[in-house]
């Protein structure tokens, strides 16, 4: 799971509320991860741990793994207090399904982090919705954090792992005539 340089951190396990990060199962997102090491390091009273997939930077001031099982992603997410994730619509489903606040940071074509710039235009269209707090640059990062620690929204009022009854009728009768 974590390397042994981010085991230095594990003695803090439980002593603040954790901040999940996570770069999706898709694709790596160094400069999300980066950007989060820095801001571990100087927040170094809080738990982090990331999930940073196949990038290869590799963080030294929180605590990191390469994937997790689903059954103990659910656990993480479950026991953090908000979740840090690139701009992608699974990133928020779950932030919603587990009413937990989650900042986004979007993947930009121009850092060749994606083939196009659609998670920018995710972002600017979830970015009004409760709990989630956008962070458009990595500047913004650190005030969109601050922000989701102290908002009190929670992403996903409202939501349901179902389909509005009104939707599925619909889809029934287009189905059936």
């Amino acid at each position: 799971m974590a390397t042994p340089a981010a085991d230095r951190r594990s003695g803090l396990l439980g002593s603040s509320p954790l901040i999940f990060v996570t770069v999706g199962s898709m694709m790596a997102f160094d400069r999300l991860i980066l950007s989060m090491d820095k801001w571990a390091q100087a927040h170094a009273d809080s738990e982090v741990l990331a999930q940073i997939g196949d990038g290869t930077y590799r963080p030294s001031h929180m605590r990191w793994t390469r994937m997790l099982p689903p059954s103990k992603f659910q656990e993480v997410v479950r026991n953090a207090v908000i979740m840090v994730a690139h701009a992608g619509m699974g990133s928020y489903f779950v932030a919603a399904e587990m009413r937990k606040p989650i900042v986004m940071l979007p993947r930009l074509a121009v850092n060749r982090e994606h083939t196009t710039d659609h998670q920018l235009h995710t972002l600017k269209w979830l970015r009004e919705r409760p709990g989630v707090y956008a962070a458009m640059s990595d500047e913004e990062l650190e005030l969109a954090i601050a922000k989701a620690m102290t908002g009190g929204s929670v992403a996903g009022a409202g939501f349901t792992s179902f389909a509005p009854e009104p939707f599925v009728r619909r889809v029934r009768e287009f189905l059936v005539d």
